[in-house]
């Protein structure tokens, strides 16, 4: 051996050996810090849900004569189909053995009729820690969301890199979610009136959760759960079809998984009819399905329905009937193709789409999808009218009230004055609806062909 070699070898040798614990070291320093963020993220949101739960728990115990009797009257927080008045009605009926769904009373799912009868002699404390136990399911599965999400962003980035040149990859962490779910005054109110959406919300939130973690059949009862407790969920099955679907390559393989979760489904959605047909009979399909179809009852609510067919004449009841609920049910197939390769995204529009549509929407409707849209941080920067929708749906929020207690309760004022209302909060969320799926749209753009990325996009 040369001189040189020698000094060439002395020179590589004692980098070397050092090469393998510094990476080793690296890669230890990495994983603790990622162990120490999720236990951190985990403390936090423990807290989140804690704090959530004592407020209200406190707003129950502190303020019963404010909830009693100005909340629990509030059309805007509770419908015909959502009432825990009418539910409790339901159940003394069933404490009696009189079918629930003969007085034309009671239109909610025969579930919540068995979820409750093992409260109906228990002091109401334990109802109360029914709702706030379930909202907190709710925000719990929103930030499970949100993390399912951060990490396929973040495994993304490391593979591939960000998925638009130069972005900062931002998530909203799954606390966040949850604090903004449960500190929402919208969905603060929908638990202290103890409306009923909040069960077809945590069945909504279940479904998507186990359909983005692969869990078909999971994701299929609850979604038909969902439906028998609200019916406009039966929209979802199109994005739970597409994210079971997603982990097959083949178009083949892909078709048949589709297909074969609507089976399911509709299996699933017809034992439960059939059970329920057994117990009751068929008068409640037509105390539930059939009367929120036909938007029996026209007690006003946030929604659009009430005060046009208080006004239509009845040779034009039904075929408008018709019309207003295939246009909220048309967007399920069309909305979930087009984001196909995003199911979950395409689910909160379809959510959007329901509280704005619906033919007894609340305000706790409005909570979820709002919910939904932190999940989303990405888009916030294609917005581009996300102020004039924010300001749009604060002033139907802020004015339903003012306008209802001058019709009803002043009667200086008629029932233009809350319609109008309701008209300025549903077309902020239509707004934003379509404000989302723009921004969608436009990120897609900016991933596929980047040099767009500068130029505005003009529509002819």
């Amino acid at each position: 051996m040369t001189p040189e070699s020698e000094k060439l070898n002395q020179q590589e040798s004692p980098e070397m050996p050092c090469a393998g614990p510094k990476n080793k070291t690296a890669i230890t320093a990495a994983k603790a810090s990622t162990q120490n963020d999720t236990q951190s993220e985990g403390s936090r949101l423990a807290w989140v849900l804690l704090m959530g739960c004592a407020v209200r728990l406190c707003a129950f115990v502190l303020f019963p004569d404010l909830i009693s009797h100005y909340l629990s009257g509030c059309v805007e927080l509770s419908t015909p189909v959502t009432s825990y008045k009418r539910l409790a009605e339901g159940l003394h009926l069933c404490a009696h053995d009189i079918s629930p769904f003969d007085g034309g009373v009671f239109h909610q799912s025969p579930l919540l009729l068995l979820l409750f009868k093992a409260f109906y002699y228990l002091p109401e404390f334990f109802t109360n820690l029914v709702y706030v136990g379930a909202d907190a399911l709710v925000a719990l599965i929103l930030a499970k969301l949100a993390a399912s999400k951060r990490i396929q962003q973040q495994q993304r980035i490391q593979q591939r890199g960000p998925a638009v040149p130069g972005e900062i990859a931002l998530s909203c962490s799954p606390s966040m979610v949850a604090m903004l779910y449960l500190f929402n005054p919208l969905s603060l109110g929908t638990v202290l009136v103890r409306s009923t959406i909040v069960f077809s919300h945590l069945a909504i939130a279940a479904a998507l959760l186990a359909g983005l973690d692969g869990l078909a059949n999971q994701a299929v009862v609850w979604t038909a759960v969902a439906t028998h407790l609200s019916f406009y969920p039966v929209m979802l099955v199109a994005p739970i079809a597409l994210m079971s679907a997603a982990r097959s390559t083949a178009t083949g393989n892909q078709l048949k998984s589709i297909a074969l979760t609507v089976a399911k489904f509709l299996f699933v959605l017809g034992a439960m009819h059939a059970v329920f047909v057994a117990l009751y009979g068929m008068q409640y399909f037509t105390a539930t399905f059939d009367f929120t179809l036909r938007v029996a009852d026209l007690q006003p609510n946030v929604g659009l329905f009430w005060y046009f067919f208080i006004e239509i004449f009845d040779e034009f009841r039904l075929f408008f009937f018709v019309v207003f609920q295939l246009t909220a049910l048309a967007f399920a197939v069309p909305v979930s193709w087009r984001f196909r390769r995003k199911p979950l995204f395409a689910a909160t529009m379809l959510v959007g789409i329901i509280s704005a549509l619906k033919s007894y929407p609340a305000w706790g409707d409005l909570a979820l999808f709002l919910g939904l849209l932190p999940i989303f941080e990405e888009l916030l920067k294609y917005m581009q009218y996300a102020f004039l929708s924010a300001n749009l749906l604060m002033y139907g929020i802020g004015l339903a009230p003012v306008f209802w207690h001058l019709w009803i309760e002043q009667g200086s004022g008629n029932a233009n004055f809350f319609y109008a209302a309701t008209l300025v909060y549903v077309f902020g969320q239509i707004t934003l609806l379509f404000d989302l799926g723009s921004a969608m749209l436009r990120r897609e753009l900016d991933i596929h062909h980047p040099e767009t990325r500068a130029r505005p996009v003009i529509q002819e």
